[in-house]
């Protein structure tokens, strides 16, 4: 990415917030993104906002009229969503925001585009959803987001998991209200003949070397996919890759994102 070689009183700000905070690479993605688009005066930073003090930087942002939107990431996408003035559908359905965008008047809007870019970036890579057998470990903001989105691309079914029981029973109820073609089921840590698989839990994010869930029973062409971004090779995907599995990195999910995300932000338009 090249260097912004002037800031000044023109310029429009953009952010990602989340704690932690370092590990981020949407910066430098989006940056690089609005340089090669020759979208000018426009800067996205990463503001580190401690869980329980979202509504304090919420409530200052809508004060910045310089200020454009952000990327909300984790942990705070649920806790966002009782500050925004205006949720899109798909936010709504997910209890989960992963954008926001401030109008001229200081209102905060919201959409969740994890399920939608998560999907645009496997099709991208013609790797087909629609009728697929389809594990997913994780149901926080953008695992339900995600979930929605393959539901919503009519896959042949989803198997759900998640550590706390309960939380993969309801959204499995919340899916198959919405979507009553798609057969839903409770699945466990040990994923077994799916097209694919799919982490969506913080587990690998960092250092952890934790796995999420195992690959025991995967073979060929089953492909393992992971929504954490840093490091891009997960321990997920680097013991998929050791079983010769295709692997899909949450660095594509965010390539994938980048076009809905300014669109939405500096224009305004939906997802």
């Amino acid at each position: 990415m090249k260097e912004r070689n002037s800031v000044n009183g023109k310029l429009t700000l953009l952010a990602i917030i989340g704690d932690p905070i370092a590990q981020v690479r949407a910066p430098l993605m989006i940056n690089a993104a609005m340089e090669e688009r020759h979208i000018p005066d426009t800067l996205m930073v990463p503001l580190h906002v401690a869980p329980g003090n979202v509504q304090q930087a919420i409530e200052g942002l809508k004060a910045v009229q310089n200020f454009a939107g952000a990327i909300i990431t984790m942990p705070h996408k649920k806790e966002v969503m009782r500050l925004l003035d205006s949720t899109s559908t798909a936010a709504a359905r997910c209890s989960a925001c992963n954008v926001i965008r401030r109008d001229r008047h200081g209102k905060i809007h919201g959409t969740m585009l994890d399920g939608e870019g998560f999907v645009a970036s496997l099709l991208e890579r013609d790797i087909a959803v629609g009728q697929k057998k389809i594990y997913l470990a994780g149901t926080g903001g953008a695992g339900t987001a995600i979930a929605h989105a393959l539901a919503a691309y009519q896959v042949a079914e989803l198997v759900i998991y998640n550590r706390t029981v309960s939380r993969a029973e309801a959204l499995i109820r919340e899916l198959s209200f919405f979507y009553p073609q798609v057969q839903f089921r409770l699945g466990n840590d040990k994923p077994a003949e799916v097209d694919i698989a799919i982490n969506a839990t913080s587990v690998g994010m960092g250092e952890v070397q934790e796995l999420p869930f195992s690959l025991m029973a995967l073979n060929p062409p089953t492909v393992v996919c992971d929504i954490i971004i840093f490091p891009e090779t997960t321990a997920l995907l680097a013991a998929a890759q050791q079983r010769n599995l295709c692997i899909h990195s949450g660095r594509a999910m965010l390539a994938a994102q980048i076009t809905l995300m300014l669109e939405f932000m500096l224009h305004g338009k939906k997802a």
